[in-house]
């Protein structure tokens, strides 16, 4: 079991689990499972398992969840019937849970939460809520955050305590055969989490602990469970050593949505969010995009590199100075993404960007409240040449 004094939940950990367990840490008469068409052999013999009198089945879930398609289920007359919501899958699938788990307790339409001047507010405890991550990175399974594309095309952060899931299971049989390339953006994904509650306004002494926790605990165990990936994909047989890679990461992942649960992202994830919206780039692989110019900039606070070097030592124990630590991590984070196949120009998105049309493009994100969180504060000064370096 994982906890923290600083997470309101309490998370269990499995190799494996059965409808039996699945129930009997869900509770409730009928249960309403949120998921997606991922195809994952161990979520769809759990999934099929469940008669239609103990579940009903919501599997339309897509890549940045759309409102349209959470109220769409919403307003499912099978969902009444349901007292318990349980996710499982991604960070879209998991975001889509907690907002039917709200919906169904302070109703009204999911538009009407969003933006910064909503007309509604989240003002009751969500319905019984039990996630269950199928990729190692989002960490949304301990956040009190989803995010949703709403009706006008712009993605939102949905953000209150009441929130959070009741449980969270941590099932390593869903990760341990995800493909190389999932693994990669969602680990990535988990780094940036990690980093950006560092290098963030809002974060606090004992926040900064969990974050450095977070990032070595990324940082170690990413590329060994990228290497497994890469390995069973070419047919080795999965066995002890690849379900300790994903144990470890799902471990890692969590560690790092318990750090930026508490203070919010920053300048990569709203950048991200443009990346997503306009050119339709995955989430996990549009916050990898720019974490190395992320870095780059938050350097520029002393503070922050103090605490950037603590995450280096965990890897460079020879190394003293801050700056010499700092480097040192910088390096190794450029070096990974290019060992985990990243993209490193707009044109390996399929993206044709010019200097001229950066502002156009990218201008919005100076109304993305995670913007606000960088240190140093994030300007279009600063900013732009970051975006200017990747063309």
């Amino acid at each position: 079991m994982i906890s923290s004094n600083l997470s309101p939940l309490k998370v269990l950990e499995r190799k494996h689990i059965t409808k039996a367990e699945l129930k009997r840490i869900a509770g409730g008469s009928r249960i309403a499972i949120v998921t997606d068409n991922a195809p994952i052999e161990a979520k769809e013999r759990l999934i099929s398992s469940f008669s239609d009198s103990e579940a009903v089945v919501f599997d339309k879930v897509q890549p940045n969840p759309r409102t349209d398609d959470i109220m769409q289920m919403y307003k499912d007359p099978a969902f009444v019937t349901c007292d318990v919501i349980v996710g499982i899958g991604g960070g879209s699938v998991l975001d889509s849970a907690k907002a039917l788990a709200m919906l169904k307790t302070n109703g009204g339409n999911l538009d009407d939460y969003l933006g910064n001047n909503p007309s509604l507010k989240i003002t009751k405890r969500c319905a019984p809520l039990v996630l269950l991550p199928t990729t190692a990175g989002t960490g949304s399974e301990v956040t009190k955050v989803g995010v949703y594309t709403s009706q006008n095309g712009r993605k939102y952060t949905l953000g209150s305590p009441l929130m959070h899931a009741h449980k969270a299971v941590l099932v390593q049989d869903f990760v341990v055969k995800a493909p190389p390339a999932l693994v990669a953006s969602t680990g990535l994904d988990a780094l940036d989490h990690a980093l950006e509650s560092i290098w963030n306004k809002n974060a606090k002494p004992e926040t900064l602990e969990l974050s450095v926790k977070a990032a070595v605990e990324v940082l170690s165990n990413i590329r060994p469970m990228y290497d497994s990936s890469v390995a069973i994909k070419a047919g080795k047989r999965v066995d002890s050593s690849a379900y300790d890679a994903a144990r470890r990461m799902l471990h890692a992942s969590c560690m790092a949505g318990m750090a930026f649960n508490l203070t919010g992202t920053a300048a990569g994830h709203a950048l991200s969010f443009v990346l997503s919206e306009t050119w339709h780039v995955p989430h996990g692989t549009a916050c990898a995009f720019t974490l190395n110019g992320a870095f780059r900039l938050a350097c520029e606070d002393k503070n922050t590199c103090k605490i950037l070097a603590r995450v280096s030592k965990a890897f460079h124990p020879d190394l003293h100075s801050v700056d010499e630590l700092v480097r040192a991590l910088q390096k190794d984070i450029a070096d990974l993404t290019v060992y985990l196949c990243q993209p490193q120009r707009f044109s390996d998105l399929g993206i044709e960007l010019t200097k001229d049309r950066i502002d156009e493009n990218f201008e919005r994100s100076f109304d993305d409240p995670k913007m606000w969180n960088h240190l140093p504060v994030a300007t279009k000064e600063n900013i732009y040449p970051l975006l200017e370096e990747l063309i």
